[in-house]
């Protein structure tokens, strides 16, 4: 299997007058993390820390179209068995995840189609580190030009735009406002770290989860609850807490986190 990605700049707050090296530089950087870090995730079930330690495939970068700022990134598989995993999830649920990931890290929900996507989604968000996470950094990087110059920046795979980058999903990423009200709400749990308390919430089965981090150290009865609806859910089945949660978000109001007080079992 071969894929191509395309990074394509355009105007956004302000018109297109090129490209600057440095940014632009520094933005297909952080996409070939994104891609890299995210891609072994789904392939090797494996979140990294370093991109480069990605296996069993690589990334290249191809010839640009003439006249204009699109670069295209080829996927190279070079191990049977990532090559076996990428046939399995299809086209299809390649697309399916990268959309997660991208839009996921920068505030937009995705909801994701694809049966096998949402499996290894599930697997994922159980593992001990949490893929968005290591995202953060690589996503920044992206938005150089978003940043420096006004642009925009579209991550696409042939006519499929997986993701824009502008200043709306700027200001998601560089911008946090903790609010002070409380109140209770009901979630699943899909990921949880026992030791810190953080994890990610969900409304149900099909939702995008969101991160939660603990305002205080969790009593133990707490985190019981919170694990045991954890394991509900790796058997597909939605056993929500009641959580008492205050919200983090963006400047412009989108949500970005909570923060939980406590849980207790429903």
């Amino acid at each position: 299997m071969e894929l191509t990605f395309h990074a394509r700049y355009t105007e956004g707050r302000e018109k297109f007058d090129g490209l600057d090296h440095y940014d632009g530089a520094q933005s297909l950087l952080g996409l070939s993390q994104v891609l890299l870090i995210a891609l072994n995730a789904f392939f090797n079930k494996e979140i990294l820390t370093q991109a480069p330690s990605a296996k069993g495939f690589r990334l290249v970068l191809g010839k640009g179209k003439v006249g204009s700022w699109d670069q295209a990134i080829q996927l190279l598989i070079t191990s049977p068995d990532v090559l076996e995993v990428a046939k399995d999830l299809g086209k299809s649920g390649v697309y399916d995840l990268l959309k997660w990931a991208l839009l996921s890290g920068v505030g937009l929900g995705h909801l994701v189609k694809n049966r096998k996507a949402k499996k290894l989604i599930r697997e994922l968000e159980q593992k001990n580190e949490d893929l968005h996470e290591r995202l953060d950094e690589a996503l920044k990087r992206v938005h150089y030009p978003v940043k420096h110059q006004g642009l925009s920046v579209h991550v696409m795979a042939g006519r499929d735009i997986l993701a824009t980058f502008n200043d709306a999903t700027l200001r998601h990423i560089e911008t946090e406002v903790v609010h002070e009200a409380q109140r209770y709400e009901e979630f699943g749990v899909s990921r949880l770290n026992a030791r810190t308390g953080t994890g990610r919430f969900i409304r149900n089965l099909d939702a995008a989860s969101i991160p939660f981090t603990p305002q205080e150290n969790l009593s133990k009865a707490a985190i019981r609850a919170l694990g045991d609806s954890l394991g509900y859910l790796t058997r597909d089945k939605f056993v929500p807490v009641l959580a008492l949660i205050s919200e983090v978000t963006s400047a412009d109001g989108h949500l970005k986190s909570y923060r939980l007080h406590s849980a207790t079992p429903i």
